[in-house]
C-alpha cells in the first residue's frame, strides 16, 4: 500500500522543537520591547522581525498575523510577571507578608521590563481578548492568594465572592499607585518605602471608619401613579335674570 507524502513525513526532532520556541519567544519578547517604545500602532512586522534580528518570513512560521501576535503578548509575558510574583511570597506567614512580597516583586519586574506598563495600559484597545485573558489570570491568582492568606479565619471575613470584590479593589489600589507615582516617561520608578508602608497600612486598617450602619431597608421602587387629568367642567347655560 502506497504511503501518502503527509504519511511519511517525520516529526520534528526535540532539538528542532526547542529551537521553534526560542524563536517563537524571542519575537513575542521583540514586539514588547516594539510596544513599550512606540505603542501598539508602531509596532509592525518589520520592527519586531528586525528587532529579533530573523528574516520576516520568520514571522509567519510561528504567526497567522499580527493581531495573532498581539493576542500574545500580554498572556505571554503576564504569566511570566505573575510567576515571578508567585516565587516571591512563597512561604509567606501572613496576608501582610504576601501583599508586602507582592508588590516589591511587581513594581521590581516591571522597573526591569519597563515596556509591561505600556503592553497592558494599551491592550484593552489594541488586544481585547488578551487583555480579558490577563486580568481574569491575574484575579484568579490572587483570590486564591488572598483565600490561603485568610482560611484560618474563624468565621470567615469574606464570601467567595467577597474575596474577588478585594481583589478586585486591590489590583484597582496597585495600578492606580504604578500609574500615578511610578511610570515617569515610559520608565518605571521604583514603589518607595514610605508609599509601601501607606499601601500595608491601608490593607490592614482601611479607612478606620468603624462599623457599617444597618443596611436601611428600601421599599420596593413603585412608580407613582400618574395624576388623572382633570375632567373639563360642563358649563351649563346660565340664563340671565333681570330684576324687574
Amino acid at each position: 500500500m502506497a504511503v501518502s507524502a503527509q504519511g511519511r513525513k517525520r516529526k520534528p526532532s526535540a532539538e528542532k522543537v526547542e529551537k521553534n520556541e526560542a524563536t517563537r519567544l524571542t519575537l513575542i519578547e521583540a514586539a514588547a520591547k516594539i510596544v513599550g517604545r512606540y505603542g501598539y500602532s508602531g509596532c509592525s512586522i518589520a520592527r519586531v522581525t528586525a528587532k529579533a534580528k530573523v528574516a520576516h518570513g520568520t514571522f509567519y512560521l510561528h504567526f497567522k498575523s499580527q493581531q495573532e501576535l498581539f493576542d500574545l503578548l500580554l498572556p505571554t509575558l503576564g504569566a511570566r510577571m505573575l510567576d515571578k510574583i508567585s516565587d516571591a511570597v512563597r512561604n509567606a506567614t501572613s496576608l501582610l507578608e504576601v501583599e508586602r512580597r507582592g508588590l516589591e516583586a511587581n513594581f521590581a519586574y516591571l522597573v526591569a521590563h519597563p515596556y509591561m506598563y505600556r503592553l497592558m495600559m494599551e491592550a484593552e484597545l489594541f488586544a481585547p481578548t488578551a487583555f480579558r485573558a490577563h486580568v481574569d489570570m491575574l484575579l484568579e491568582r490572587y483570590v486564591r492568594s488572598l483565600r490561603r492568606s485568610l482560611k484560618d479565619q474563624e468565621p470567615p471575613l469574606y464570601s467567595e465572592a467577597e474575596l474577588e470584590q478585594v481583589a478586585s479593589m486591590l489590583m484597582g489600589a496597585r495600578s492606580y499607585l504604578l500609574m500615578r507615582f511610578c511610570a515617569v516617561d515610559g520608565k518605571i520608578r521604583p514603589l518607595s518605602p514610605e508609599m509601601l508602608d501607606t499601601y500595608l497600612r491601608f490593607v490592614a486598617n482601611g479607612l478606620k471608619a468603624g462599623p457599617l450602619p444597618p443596611m436601611l431597608a428600601v421599599p420596593e421602587a413603585v412608580a407613582p401613579a400618574a395624576e388623572a387629568a382633570p375632567k373639563p367642567v360642563r358649563r351649563r347655560r346660565v340664563t340671565a335674570v333681570t330684576d324687574a
